[in-house]
């Protein structure tokens, strides 16, 4: 959601003031902020995080300091530079098949630097209505000028969380550095959960039961279709998609593909995207759901089989790959080659396309149209899919 802040989420982070003991803070919590951690009875910066640990510097040394003591306090000044906030999203979601029905808080944005920023981290703040505030510190990659950063951060959550204030801050070798973005806050609802923990103590049998979490379902499928190019070639297969179904009922994000035969792979896509859904609720509140779904193909009947809700995959970081790329048949005089740049989002389409080499050639503009096709295996960063921009060659031989 370019330019806004998630208003109105579910019950998060309830778990993160246990992460960090006897933490100190400001008054002026959500202004301009640095972070200390104890070290050998000194209250040091963090300089940089290696993943949840802080480090902190000492005679030129860098020392990792876990289960330290933290305070967060006010700064007399951002480091130099800035940070342009393009994009910012942030979304509560239940991983159904965990043995406790594990919730999650995931928070997304996307910037944009003035300079190059290195050591960087992120620092979440929650100020509930009643309590002392809560802290996570998380790594975040390096913030460069070349392009835009994909920062993406998930926490455990707690459906007990009574709601407040959500606050972050971004860090550079210990300081925090200037953010451009709207003046508007994200205020975090909370979720009856029973308090505590007690809301994740349910396995996803007992909450169903319960009639507390409802499964996402299809409401108006996609029909179908036997692919023509296979027609009277092959007698049929199958195809699988594990995919994520938002809050809104929309497809937000694709995980991953199989098919028996490329071919499927359009036939799929359409089918997932195009269907309407019913988003999974807990207590009535909409979540998003990770599900898998099987396709039968035929040439008579194919049909997509129902929903299976799944726990949200453990997938290593990866570049987004073509799974079904047909190549422009065209005839050229002489053997060339067309290398095009595409952004592909994460539901694996093509969202735009620039010929970068051979722009001049009389196939560029086939090109274009051929890769507007294409389905990819998302990219994944940080655990999850990603947008991504990735540069393709098409080579045109001469045929005889």
């Amino acid at each position: 959601m370019r330019y806004s802040a998630v208003k109105r989420l579910l019950g998060t982070m309830g778990r993160i003031a246990g992460l960090f003991s006897a933490v100190q803070w400001a008054p002026f919590l959500f202004s301009q902020a640095q972070v200390l951690v104890s070290y050998e009875d000194e209250m040091l910066p963090v300089v940089a995080m290696s993943g949840s640990t802080p480090v902190v510097e000492v005679q030129g040394e860098r020392m990792l300091v876990p289960d330290a003591r933290v305070r967060v306090e006010n700064a007399e000044a951002f480091t130099d530079g800035a940070i342009e906030v393009l994009e910012r999203d942030a979304m509560m979601g239940q991983d159904y098949g965990s043995p406790v029905g594990g919730f999650y808080f995931r928070f997304v944005a996307t910037v944009r630097a003035e300079r190059d920023f290195e050591d960087c981290y992120v620092l979440f703040v929650i100020k509930p209505e009643q309590g002392e505030p809560s802290f996570m510190l998380r790594e975040i990659p390096d913030i460069n000028t070349k392009g835009t950063e994909r920062i993406l951060i998930t926490l455990p959550a707690n459906p007990g969380f009574g709601g407040g204030a959500f606050a972050y801050h971004i860090f550079s070798r210990g300081q925090e550095v200037r953010r451009y973005e709207p003046d508007d806050p994200i205020v975090v609802d909370g979720v009856d959960g029973g308090g505590g923990n007690a809301g994740l103590g349910r396995s996803r049998a007992s909450a169903s039961e319960a009639g507390e979490v409802e499964p996402a379902e299809v409401v108006k499928p996609r029909l179908l279709d036997f692919p023509r190019s296979l027609q009277g070639k092959v007698g049929g297969g199958y195809a699988t998609a594990i995919y994520s179904i938002g809050r809104n009922g929309e497809v937000v994000e694709f995980l991953d593909f199989a098919a028996d035969h490329v071919e499927f792979l359009p036939e799929v896509w359409k089918t997932v995207v195009e269907s309407k859904y019913r988003a999974g609720t807990f207590k009535g509140e909409p979540l998003v759901t990770t599900v898998r779904q099987n396709f039968f193909f035929n040439e008579f009947a194919p049909f997509s089989e129902a929903l299976e809700v799944i726990p949200y995959p453990d997938m290593q970081d990866r570049n987004a790959t073509p799974l079904y790329a047909p190549l422009p048949q065209v005839k050229v005089a002489s053997s060339t080659v067309v290398k095009l740049e595409l952004l592909v989002d994460k539901l694996g389409r093509v969202r735009s396309s620039r010929v970068v080499e051979g722009e001049n050639s009389p196939v560029a503009a086939e090109s274009r149209k051929a890769v507007e096709k294409w389905i990819f295996r998302p990219a994944v960063v940080g655990g999850y899919p990603a947008d991504q921009t990735v540069t393709v060659p098409i080579a045109f031989d001469i045929k005889g």
